[in-house]
């Protein structure tokens, strides 16, 4: 038995709590394969450029992929689309854990929501059978908390939610949803959305196995990968340390991000790594994703003392940003900042970048330390890092400016802050600093969310494995362009590996297999096709679902504002790293407009404004399949 191509969508009205099946046809399945990509047909058709992304026309999908439940290594991801509140553009944030697999075994492959609930809701899908659920008694918990309670009024077993915490209730812009506890769709202010529509949190459990076509060639096709798995260096310290062991290779090599971007070498950073958390006793195992053999999910513990608690994590980005970004080398002070976080479902690189900004415009006199409200605002205070989440949650004093993300705030208040706001198009960018990484300068510049590392992550510019620079030397011929200095090559390298993570998306798989350790390849994704749904593609015609997914992705944001830029912050353009190994890197205006130049050219899009050509919208089979995009075209194309 082979389980349908077709996509079952389940869409819930929160104006009216009804619930409707919709079913896509078969075509689509293999044009999107699912989540990412499904999600972008789902966003451009179903809503009218302009609409408020507070408001009850924005559509939130949760997405999943057509190998989600099956036994594909690391198939546990889910995709969460709206537009955003922050950026006022596309957005799509991935998180991981259980729900992805849970909603799949209950049959389907999309929630989409819409409208504004009449009071707080909570939305059980067990299997076949909806139910809607008055989530006022909920409405102000934690994530924690709300989840808890959900779960004990469904009673049973197998349940997990994907929810919000006071951030999305308050309508925080960088506010997250969390699924299994500590899992967060971070970026772009997905929670804030769920907030406004007055939804604490949606409960899934499924019971249906999902058939595959061929269960030999899975296995075998899976024990291959295993293998790969087990002989990479990147894949064990996953397994070992998670995502914290770049802590100390990053502050190493002077380009970790300290004092809000303005050094990228921290005294005393290595207290933020992985060793260190694993030597004190900090961090523990966590529990690994849906089939996923690298298990880079930890669990951190302080025992005693003020900041006494637990939570899943933290990755790196959490400590470079409210870690380093802060020049915050208390370990337990940061732990805590990522357990509030998580339970209040903040973005932790959003909620960094602002604070850090904010300590820099005390320190220039710009905001004083009165109008904080907060005893001790300044670089290097955990106290105050800590307070100032507390206070951004709420919306309290100087929490309500900071609420409102960096870009804003900085309009607000004035002066030069605009310079200290490290954001482009309204997203706070992640804690790379791509001053000393010119692939990843591109890729966060092209990027429909702005400026972060989920969208194409081109780790292979470093070199640091077999698996990078056997893959630099097939796209470029040579091992040399392994620099991240350079700009050589490099829009070829984003290319391969922004269509990569968007397939990646689209099937629910990890992207630590894709485009972090590569043991999971175009060859591979091709392969699983076959042996799940009995579709047989090309390595091409793999990643070529991947480019389908982010030239959809970028018409939905020239619908929007066809004047939206391919920038970078202000700070990374105009002034280089102060200090360290790699003082003096910067990303210049002129070395940008370069890369952008040669990689309009290889993505056939407009050369003078970046927007998709009728010619490449109609290769990739867009322009006849998507209900809007023609129109699209004789405006702007």
């Amino acid at each position: 038995m082979i389980e349908s191509l077709s996509f079952k969508i389940l869409r819930l009205d929160l104006s009216n709590w009804t619930a409707t099946t919709i079913t896509m046809p078969a075509d689509d399945t293999l044009l999107y394969l699912g989540g990412r990509g499904l999600a972008a047909k789902l966003l451009f058709e179903g809503q009218k450029e302009g609409v408020d992304p507070l408001g009850p026309e924005n559509q939130l999908i949760f997405s999943t992929g057509k190998f989600v439940g099956t036994p594909v290594p690391t198939a546990g991801q889910l995709t969460i689309s709206a537009k955003s509140p922050a950026t006022n553009f596309y957005c799509k944030s991935n998180t991981g854990g259980i729900w992805a697999k849970a909603l799949r075994r209950a049959g389907w492959d999309c929630v989409v929501v819409t409208g504004v609930s009449r009071a707080p809701v909570f939305v059980s899908i067990d299997d076949e059978e909806i139910n809607f659920h008055d989530a006022t008694s909920m409405w102000g918990d934690t994530v924690r908390e709300g989840h808890r309670k959900a779960i004990a009024i469904l009673g049973g077993e197998g349940w997990d939610t994907a929810a919000i915490g006071q951030a999305g209730e308050n309508l925080v812009n960088f506010a997250c949803v969390m699924t299994s506890l500590y899992h967060a769709a971070g970026r772009g202010g997905m929670g804030a959305v769920m907030g406004a529509k007055k939804l604490k949190l949606i409960a899934v459990r499924g019971s249906h196995n999902i058939p595959v076509a061929n269960p030999t060639m899975l296995q075998d096709e899976i024990q291959k990968v295993l293998a790969k798995a087990h002989k990479s260096v990147k894949a064990g310290l996953l397994l070992e340390y998670g995502t914290t062991a770049t802590i100390e290779l990053a502050n190493e090599g002077g380009s970790l991000p300290v004092q809000n971007f303005a050094s990228a070498q921290l005294p005393g950073g290595h207290k933020l790594g992985g060793s260190y958390l694993v030597e004190q006793g900090y961090m523990h195992q966590g529990s690994a994703c849906s089939v996923c053999p690298m298990g880079c999910h930890k669990h951190t513990i302080i025992e005693e003392g003020p900041y006494r608690g637990h939570s899943g994590g933290p990755e790196y980005e959490t400590l470079a940003a409210l870690g380093s970004s802060c020049n915050v080398t208390d370990t337990e002070a940061v732990l805590k900042g990522n357990e509030l976080c998580n339970d209040y479902g903040l973005d932790t690189i959003s909620t960094g970048g602002v604070i850090s900004w904010l300590m820099e415009c005390v320190e220039n006199g710009v905001i004083s330390q009165e109008d904080c409200d907060v005893p001790d605002v300044r670089w290097g205070s955990g106290e105050a890092m800590v307070e100032l989440i507390h206070r951004i949650t709420q919306r309290e004093g100087i929490g309500d400016l900071l609420a409102k993300g960096t870009k804003q705030a900085s309009e607000e208040i004035g002066g030069d802050s605009w310079k200290w706001a490290v954001q482009a198009n309204g997203l706070e960018q992640s804690r790379v600093d791509t001053r000393v990484a010119k692939a990843y300068a591109l890729s966060f510049a092209v990027n429909p969310r702005g400026p972060d590392h989920l969208y194409a992550q081109p780790q292979a510019e470093f070199g640091r494995s077999p698996e990078a620079k056997r893959l630099v030397k097939e796209l470029m011929g040579s091992e040399k362009y392994c620099d991240s200095t350079i700009t050589e090559g490099k829009p070829e390298l984003v290319r391969w590996h922004e269509d990569m993570f968007a397939v990646t998306d689209c099937l629910g798989i990890c992207s630590f297999a894709t485009t972090t350790t590569y043991i999971i390849d175009a060859v591979s994704i091709a392969s699983f096709l076959e042996a799940v749904l009995d579709v047989r593609m090309s390595k091409e015609e793999v990643m070529e679902v991947g480019r389908r997914t982010v030239v959809l992705e970028r018409c939905f944001n020239l619908r929007e504002n066809p004047d939206r830029r391919d920038i970078l912050p202000w700070r990374i353009m105009n002034d280089p790293v102060a200090r360290g190994p790699r003082k003096g890197h910067m990303n210049s205006e002129a070395e940008l407009k370069d890369l952008l130049a040669s990689y309009y050219k290889l993505q056939d899009y407009d050369p003078l404004n970046g927007r998709p050509t009728k010619r490449v919208l109609e290769y990739l089979k867009l322009l006849d399949n998507v209900k809007g995009l023609a129109e699209l075209m004789e405006k702007y194309g």
